[in-house]
């Protein structure tokens, strides 16, 4: 009976010591979750991810059937070829003007000379004057005509390239791409079906690091700040925990409830504060896995 005893004093001493070891909180592994949707319409004709595939940022996984949207982009490059022939090559147009016009320079200059000399009257060189002004008048419209022609054009080419840029980009967004790099939690479509814009394709999310919503009470609370570093318990079951490093990247500004599936340090207390902390993963965490932290800067009590 002694022996019994001393063994249930062993097991109440150590049963006390380790409630005096307790966390200072306790909570669950979370991720970011993303979720990818679809930004074009039509059909979905390649997808190819399962669940737990890992993608890498910007991973081609599918695309949206874009034929429709091809065949309207040759439509508009066809409509800028047929626009841009209709350009005036103003150069050449005006290239007799401009022989006319040196031709009328020289007749004034000749019949200047021929005046002074008294071999030409003055009506005569007027009149070849009044060529000469008419010759320069005549290319300063035509000028205006074929510039004013090739601004419309102009401006009508580029409202077709502004069309072909946004069909562009509606071909961009046909494609299905991971926007980050991560593991894929969640398929909500496959090959084949319809998608409208906004749909939701998939789910996935960066496990690299992962986020231990914590709850604490007010008074530990007082006690930590943004970037505190803590030591992170992980519980892989059967007494099994393994130890990480995690700094504190957010505290809530407003008490809550304890959920009823974290258990707090201090079971008289009904109001907690969350706070995240963000710990690197080395393979082993997992989402939903419990935690249990030790703040760096508080004793254990």
């Amino acid at each position: 009976m002694k022996k019994v005893f001393l063994l249930i004093c062993i097991i109440i001493i150590a049963g006390c010591n380790k409630n005096n070891t307790l966390s200072h909180a306790s909570g669950v592994f979370e991720t970011e979750d993303v979720i990818v949707s679809a930004l074009a319409m039509g059909e979905i004709v390649k997808f190819n991810i399962e669940e737990g595939a890992v993608l890498q940022k910007d991973m081609i996984v599918g695309n949206i059937d874009d034929t429709q949207l091809k065949l309207k982009k040759l439509q508009l490059q066809n409509a800028i070829y047929s626009a841009e022939s209709r350009l005036i090559n103003i150069d050449t147009q005006l290239a007799p003007i401009d022989e006319e016009i040196a031709k009328y320079k020289k007749e004034v200059a000749r019949f200047t000379n021929l005046v002074k000399s008294n071999a030409a009257n003055q009506k005569q060189l007027d009149d070849v004057k009044a060529a000469y002004n008419a010759a320069l008048k005549k290319r300063t419209a035509s000028l205006d005509t074929m510039q004013q022609n090739n601004k419309v054009i102009e401006n009508e080419v580029n409202g077709l390239k502004i069309q072909i840029a946004q069909i562009d980009d509606n071909i961009e967004k046909s494609y299905i791409k991971a926007p980050i790099g991560g593991v894929v939690l969640t398929k909500y479509a496959n090959a084949y079906e319809f998608a409208q814009i906004g749909k939701p394709l998939f789910k996935m999310a960066d496990v690299s690091t992962l986020i231990l919503r914590a709850y604490v009470t007010a008074d530990i609370l007082t006690q930590v700040k943004l970037n505190d570093t803590a030591t992170i318990m992980a519980d892989f079951g059967k007494e099994n925990m393994k130890k990480y490093t995690g700094s504190i990247i957010w505290i809530s500004d407003k008490a809550e409830f304890t959920p009823k599936t974290i258990p707090t340090r201090d079971e008289r207390s009904n109001l907690v504060y969350a706070v995240k902390i963000q710990v690197q993963n080395d393979g082993y965490l997992r989402k939903g896995m419990y935690g249990e932290v030790l703040f760096n800067n508080i004793a254990a009590e």
